[in-house]
């Protein structure tokens, strides 16, 4: 399924609030029916407490594509992204850790690849940085 990097962020990181996927299955039904039929006013307190680290995520992530289409490559390490950022290398591996904690099974590269190649084919998105979290991914 396609959505946007910041969609799949927002999904994993309820997930991992709840406990991991069969808590959350558990907790909000296997297709988070709950989170659909019950209180509204349960939704916008998730989404209010699950945003702030979803969005840091997929921004993360939205930077390290931009970084290999900047440097031409297909891999980075931490150490060569905060470079690439200008940040420090203690801000980029927080950035990452908190990233493999709403991606353990997934590559920042993979990811990283997947916003390089469409910035490679849409490059006025570059001039856009909003539009960068909204590229649509099939993960």
């Amino acid at each position: 399924m396609k959505d946007s990097i910041v969609a799949h962020c927002l999904a994993r990181a309820v997930v991992g609030d709840a406990g991991g996927e069969e808590a959350a299955k558990e907790k909000y039904g296997p297709n988070a029916e709950v989170l659909w039929e019950g209180s509204k006013w349960q939704g916008i307190k998730l989404a209010a407490k699950v945003t702030p680290r979803a969005t840091r995520v997929a921004t993360f992530v939205s930077l390290w594509g931009i970084a290999l289409y900047d440097l031409g490559r297909d891999e980075l390490s931490v150490e060569e992204y905060a470079d690439w950022a200008n940040e420090s290398r203690a801000t980029a591996f927080r950035r990452a850790a908190e990233y493999r904690e709403l991606w353990p099974d997934v590559d920042v590269n993979e990811l990283g690849r997947l916003v390089r190649d469409y910035v490679r084919a849409h490059r006025d998105v570059q001039r856009k940085p909003g539009a960068l979290m909204s590229i649509p991914v099939a993960i």
